[in-house]
């Protein structure tokens, strides 16, 4: 059992560089958390890495390729807490291979883990969300997912699925107290995206065209998530059905 002032908030892919920054902003701001991770080891190393964390704070296994398995988890942890008062749907996977030579596999992965594990856990927490007559969804889909990307056909077209998803289910719970909203990264400092730029060519060269195509010339940093995050799980009901760009305008309309 993990409880906080404000309630339970589940994390998926909470163990990775923009989850951890997700789990501590929420932890901070008095959440109760459940960690779902993948990688145990790194899971278990963050949470024992939050002050007082004991209570208030666990690691759980969440694989989102694994439907039976995931829904297993939430309905273990709804058994404990009663209702889960916020989930952040961030766990993701990005296959990179131009969009014709794109394998079936790399589309089904995408597919479970980005799409359809955020439809199993919110028809497996909404019930009691409903019931709380409170609770807020957050899916953190992609820059992409508006643009699509050539090099990440699935990732972005997965994600774009979330984001139509949430807002469906914005429509449907309108007036129940319980609010789904989606958040656009651009590209965010990580090791992940400074391990892709060092297997370009010239990385410095790719590096300097990626920050010319955003306004405010830098890469977004995993805070900036973890703050858009912040506002809405703490905003009103009205605040519902937005999929918000944090990408230093790189999708701005000229």
């Amino acid at each position: 059992m993990a409880r906080g002032p404000r309630g339970l908030a589940l994390v998926t892919g909470g163990s990775g560089t923009l989850g951890q920054a997700i789990c501590r902003a929420l932890f901070d701001d008095g959440w109760g958390l459940a960690v779902g991770y993948v990688n145990r080891r790194r899971a278990c190393a963050f949470v024992e890495s939050l002050p007082d964390w004991k209570g208030r704070a666990l690691a759980v296994p969440l694989d989102l390729g694994d439907r039976a398995a995931a829904k297993a988890c939430a309905q273990r942890l709804l058994a404990a807490n009663g209702v889960i008062g916020a989930v952040v749907f961030n766990g993701g996977v990005s296959s990179v291979a131009p969009f014709h030579q794109s394998a079936e596999a790399a589309w089904r992965q995408d597919v479970e883990v980005s799409f359809l594990g955020t439809v199993l856990l919110t028809e497996t927490c909404l019930p009691a969300m409903l019931a709380a007559g409170h609770g807020r969804l957050v899916g953190i889909t992609s820059e992409a997912a508006k643009t699509g990307d050539a090099k990440h056909a699935s990732y972005s077209a997965a994600k774009a699925a979330q984001a139509s998803y949430l807002n469906a289910v914005a429509q449907r719970v309108a007036g129940t107290g319980v609010t789904a909203n989606s958040i656009a990264p651009g590209p965010i400092e990580s090791p992940l995206l400074r391990g892709t730029f060092a297997t370009a060519a010239d990385a410095d060269r790719a590096l300097a065209a990626l920050l010319k195509a955003i306004p405010a010339r830098r890469l977004g940093a995993p805070a900036d998530i973890a703050e858009a995050v912040r506002f809405f799980v703490t905003s009103g009901p009205s605040v519902s059905g937005v999929h918000l760009s944090v990408g230093g305008g790189i999708t701005m309309q000229e």
